[in-house]
Parts: C-alpha cells; sequence; structure tokens
C-alpha cells in the first residue's frame, strides 16, 4: 500500500512539472527590421493573445520585481521573453506596461521589467502565421547620446513616439522609423510638437528645431534664435515660425520672415 501511494505521489509531481513546462515559452526576440509588418488578422485555428495584471505582496513600483506588473500569455500559454542573448536562461515573463497597437489585438506593445525601469527595452508580442512572434523595438546605435531622450511618449491618435527612434499607430501596428539626423545615434532633441496635418515631428535642440516627416522619411533643420530653457519658447515660436507645406501631407515649421511685431 505504501508503495502505491509513493507511485502516486511521484505521479502527481511529475505531472504537476510537466504542466508547467507545457504552458510556459520562453521567445528569442529578434530586432524590428524595416517595413515589418505587424497587422495579421486571426484566424479560426489562432489561440488569443491575452495581457493580464498581477499584484505581489512584496517589491518595488520599478524593476526586475514589481509589485504591480503585467503578464501575456498566447492561449494558455505564459509568455517568456529570453532577453540575453547569449543566456537561454535569462528570461522574463514581467512587464511593466503593455497595449494592443491594432484593432483586432494581434500585436502587444510591452516593456519588460527591469532594473533599468522606464527606460526598459521595449517588444512587440505579434501574431504572425499562426505563431508567436517577438520583435525588439531596437535600432543600431554606435552612439547612444542623452539616454534622456529614451522613452514612450503618447502623441493622442497618431500613436506612440518610442525612443525618439519610432512612431507606431495604434490603429494598424505600423511602425515608422524616423529618419535620423546622424545615422549613428538616435534622434538628440527633446520632442516638441507635431504639424497640423500630423505628419510632422518637431524636436527641440540646443540652438535649432529638427524636424522630421515619419510618413514622407523627410527631415529639415531649422534655426531657433532663442534659449529654449527660458520661459516664452511656444509663445515665441508661435511669433516668429509659420508651418509650411512642400506639398500635400508634408510640412514644416520654418522661420517667418515677417514676424509678428510687438511692443
Amino acid at each position: 500500500m505504501r508503495k502505491l501511494l509513493t507511485v502516486i505521489a511521484l505521479t502527481l509531481i511529475l505531472g504537476s512539472c510537466t504542466k508547467k513546462e507545457a504552458f510556459e515559452k520562453v521567445y528569442l526576440s529578434h530586432v524590428i527590421n524595416p517595413g515589418e509588418s505587424f497587422n495579421e488578422y486571426p484566424s479560426e485555428i489562432d489561440s488569443a493573445i491575452t495581457f493580464n495584471v498581477h499584484q505581489e505582496k512584496v517589491g518595488k513600483t520599478l524593476g526586475a520585481n514589481p509589485k504591480v506588473w503585467y503578464g501575456v500569455k498566447f492561449g494558455d500559454t505564459v509568455v517568456r521573453i529570453q532577453t540575453n542573448k547569449a543566456d537561454p536562461n535569462y528570461s522574463n515573463e514581467k512587464f511593466i506596461r503593455g497595449k494592443f497597437m491594432n484593432t483586432q489585438k494581434t500585436s502587444l506593445l510591452v516593456q519588460i521589467a527591469d532594473n533599468f525601469g522606464y527606460k526598459a527595452k521595449f517588444y512587440l508580442i505579434s501574431l504572425k502565421n499562426h505563431q508567436l512572434s517577438v520583435t525588439e523595438l531596437r535600432r543600431p546605435t554606435a552612439q547612444e547620446g542623452d539616454l534622456n531622450y529614451i522613452g514612450l511618449i503618447h502623441l493622442g491618435s497618431e500613436g506612440y513616439l518610442l525612443n525618439n527612434d519610432f512612431l507606431i499607430n495604434p490603429v494598424n501596428s505600423q511602425v515608422y522609423f524616423l529618419k535620423r539626423e546622424n545615422q549613428d545615434e538616435r534622434i538628440q532633441g527633446q520632442y516638441l510638437l507635431k504639424s497640423p496635418d500630423k505628419g510632422t515631428l518637431v524636436f527641440m535642440k540646443d540652438s535649432s528645431l529638427y524636424q522630421v516627416n515619419y510618413e514622407n522619411d523627410e527631415s529639415i533643420n531649422v534655426p531657433l534664435r532663442i534659449d529654449p530653457t527660458k520661459p516664452g519658447l511656444y509663445m515665441y515660436i508661435q511669433e516668429n515660425y509659420v508651418w509650411k507645406s512642400k506639398r500635400p501631407r508634408l510640412s514644416f515649421l520654418m522661420e517667418d520672415k515677417n514676424p509678428l511685431v510687438t511692443n
């Protein structure tokens, strides 16, 4: 009888381990390619991507083990991302935030939970050809530049500005590569505003306004003749710059030759 109970106990233990392994999968990401598509439509045979909040009794606001974090499942399988390509044992299933990037919910933007906090890596977890694909949102960068320009900015209906390198459309999960001023580093400027037609983003630098039209992949650098750290920047721009169109859906903020005269 004792042997029978031992066999049953071992069977239950092995079964529970097998079950845990079967419902968890580690994914190795690939770096995003220009023009890559993430707007897949699901079929009846495809599993759904779900995104759920988890609450821990102990932890921190940010970090590798946050008190509040989010998990991703593909069907019944917990999604883990191998964040260190050289070490298969270095993976994480915790995310500090995320949002679906298309209406059919087959592409999910997430930020991994690690010690970099809000400067941690971003990924797109997407359905592709009936399988799950994980894409790291990163471009080759020889010069990291100012790390204060890394992060996620919500631009409204146009989507999300990511690390001054990408714009992501939240309707069809289209990822635009922003044209860099220098190929070796992301745009070194603070996001300031967008054009009325919403196709051009303006970045404030120390002595210029770097502007990039993400739809046409064109850019321009316009002198800024004021100290951007002093008050009155927006008023100065309103009085001394105007939006000029080169053609439909392509406009840049240019210095006005006849600025508004004030007393």
